[in-house]
């Protein structure tokens, strides 16, 4: 029963205010996807900053905000089949491997995004593999600063 009430009183303590269960779905889905999309923005002006020419390309409104739409809905869907696919070299590489799983998924979104004329392009793997670490950081980061209280004091749970 204390393992119970210490695991509800965590999450009412931790969970950000817009990922609530009293708020509406279409609520958090939009917050996720606003969280995204700034993600894409810094991780394309960051490769873009450390790479000769361009290798990551976003164009126009439908390629700041569908290309970030599709890369959460593929994300969703492909990421934890490719997850379990690869539980082995996960646990080989001590789940390093992730990354590369990242960058495939990324790689993913720039084809379904070329089915849909999104302007998304990506010049190679490194540059992917690139790109989804400075999205991951981003909205990590993002994630822990629209936290209650992501820098106050952490208090017992008992």
């Amino acid at each position: 029963m204390l393992d119970r009430v210490v695991f509800i009183r965590y999450i009412e303590e931790t969970e950000p205010p817009w990922d609530q269960g009293n708020v509406p779905w279409i609520v958090r889905i939009l917050v996720r996807w606003g969280m995204t999309i700034l993600a894409f923005v810094l991780a394309e002006w960051f490769v873009n900053g450390i790479w000769d020419g361009t290798p990551i390309f976003l164009q126009g409104t439908e390629g700041y905000l569908v290309a970030p739409a599709i890369f959460v809905i593929v994300r969703a869907i492909v990421r934890p089949i490719l997850i379990f696919l690869t539980c082995p070299l996960q646990l080989i590489t001590l789940g390093l491997f992730i990354l590369i799983v990242n960058a495939l998924v990324v790689v993913l979104v720039e084809e379904v995004c070329d089915w849909f004329n999104v302007n998304f392009e990506i010049d190679g793997f490194w540059a992917a593999f690139v790109f989804a670490l400075a999205v991951s950081v981003v909205t990590f980061a993002l994630s822990r600063f629209l936290r209650r209280s992501p820098f106050g004091p952490r208090r017992r749970l008992f």
